[in-house]
């Protein structure tokens, strides 16, 4: 048996039972609700693996190995700042469950009314994360399976995108979420196994320790091995965006009630942090492998090519879990905002539920054919995540938090929402333009700041009664 016929027996086994579980839901999960949030009904267990897988894919196996591989145990930073934001996310949960809210413009309805521009802005704002996500995903699996199959990338992305839909449209975040639990097991599974795998083929964690730059390896130096100023732009573009990310939001949605959604934020967390550990372990044992890869995206690429054939096809398995389960959580997002906030809301308020549902089914393909292109266009997997965080971010956190420490006030107005996001956005992309060594996105962040203090301030006395916090 050679490589790729391994590849294609395990990842095909993998995707037919769980393709088949989709296909279960989807026949037990039927109509809008189930689509945008499971019917509110996920047990504590199915939120984790869900919070999890969606949260670790592509990205951890291709961005964070990398970053594990060019400075140790720096990859540890970026993933204590996702979960630093589900800890914060903590403390509105049981609020946002409550309210009963499907997306996170709904939340900025609750707080300044329905004002159509606002609205609009903050849709296209929530849309930035997920649809990076989307392009990101595609990115990382074609960088990983182009190096062992000598496919082309752009093919391989095509292919896997059509594979996703499987997964997104029997019944949206429904089949998302109970197929994103089983991929999360998995993910689990093999992340110990191949941790393992690859300590000892670099051989023995001595070995390994003394192959790398010793800055990378000591603990905690190793924290800091990428640079303050790098982990200062994953701080202020990490965190905020993880606070801003509606999967995450979706998540708290859909839990059965509000106790299971503020448990399963902090032990996602937890577990997050742990598979940094992982990433971080990955990546300085591949670059005591092969210390002289030009680019440390590929680290993981070339670790497959060192795999003997039965191990390959188990972690290509892996791989295929780890990238799908965010991919499909990142359409269906995308999609949910584009049939509830764009088109139910502006286009046909009247809208019934099939027609809602066949629309979501639609977009899903139009999404991933424009995310196929995009990840063709632009393959850096890590400058995604980092980019769509920071501009999302900008435009929502200011809005979102401290419209939720005033919403028993009426200080802040639409005018100074509409604003902030504006301005964030403006602030953000000139600083990135310019090239400015401080992290951009903290320029978006004070600039929403401003905007929304001082618009709200000048336009709160002209302001209709339904302009204000409600």
């Amino acid at each position: 048996m050679d490589e790729i016929t391994a590849i294609i027996i395990f990842s095909s086994l993998v995707l037919i039972i769980i393709g088949a579980i989709s296909l279960y839901v989807g026949r037990r999960k039927k109509g809008e609700e189930n689509w945008t949030v499971a019917g509110r009904s996920l047990p504590l267990y199915v939120v984790i693996g869900t919070q999890f897988a969606s949260a670790q894919g592509g990205g951890m196996l291709v961005a964070q190995v990398g970053i594990g591989y060019g400075a140790g145990w720096s990859a540890i930073m970026y993933g204590a700042f996702i979960g630093i934001g589900l800890f914060i996310l903590v403390i509105i949960a049981k609020w946002l469950r409550v309210e009963k809210f499907s997306t996170i413009p709904e939340i900025f309805i609750r707080l300044y009314g329905n004002h159509k521009i606002l609205v609009t802005s903050a849709t296209l704002m929530t849309i930035v994360v997920p649809f990076g996500w989307v392009c990101t995903q595609l990115v990382a699996f074609g960088s990983l399976f182009s190096e062992i199959t000598g496919v082309s990338s752009s093919l391989l992305v095509v292919i896997f995108a059509g594979i996703s839909l499987i997964f997104i449209l029997p019944a949206g975040l429904a089949s998302v979420a109970w197929t994103d639990f089983i991929f999360g097991c998995l993910m689990v599974i093999m992340a110990v196994a191949s941790a393992v795998f690859a300590v000892n083929l670099a051989g023995g964690w001595d070995t390994m320790s003394s192959n790398v730059p010793q800055e990378m390896i000591r603990f905690p130096e190793g924290l800091g091995a990428v640079g303050l100023v790098t982990i200062a732009l994953w701080s202020l573009s990490t965190l905020p965006g993880t606070l801003t990310n509606q999967m995450y939001y979706q998540r708290i949605f859909a839990a059965k009630d509000a106790g299971t959604a503020r448990w399963s934020l902090g032990i996602t967390a937890i577990i997050i942090i742990l598979s940094v550990v992982w990433a971080s372990i990955m990546g300085m044992s591949i670059r005591s492998m092969n210390p002289n890869l030009e680019n440390q995206e590929m680290a993981a690429g070339w670790f497959l090519t060192q795999l003997p054939i039965w191990f390959l096809g188990l972690y290509s398995a892996f791989i295929i879990a780890s990238i799908m389960s965010t991919i499909s959580s990142a359409v269906q997002s995308v999609v949910a905002n584009i049939t509830r906030d764009i088109y139910k809301s502006y286009i046909n308020p009247a809208a019934s539920e099939k027609k809602l549902l066949k629309l979501s089914r639609m977009f899903s393909f139009l999404v991933l054919i424009i995310g196929i292109n995009l990840s063709i266009l632009f393959p850096g997997a890590l400058d995604w995540l980092v980019a769509t965080y920071a501009y999302s971010a900008s435009g929502l956190l200011v809005p979102i938090f401290l419209g939720f420490a005033l919403k028993n006030t009426r200080f802040l107005t639409q005018q100074g929402v509409i604003g902030s996001i504006f301005l964030g956005v403006l602030g953000t992309a000139i600083a990135h333009m310019i090239g400015t060594e401080i992290p951009y996105a903290i320029f978006g962040l004070v600039t929403s700041l401003i905007g929304i203090l001082v618009i709200s301030f000048f336009t709160n006395n002209k302001s209709e009664p339904d302009s204000a916090v409600i």
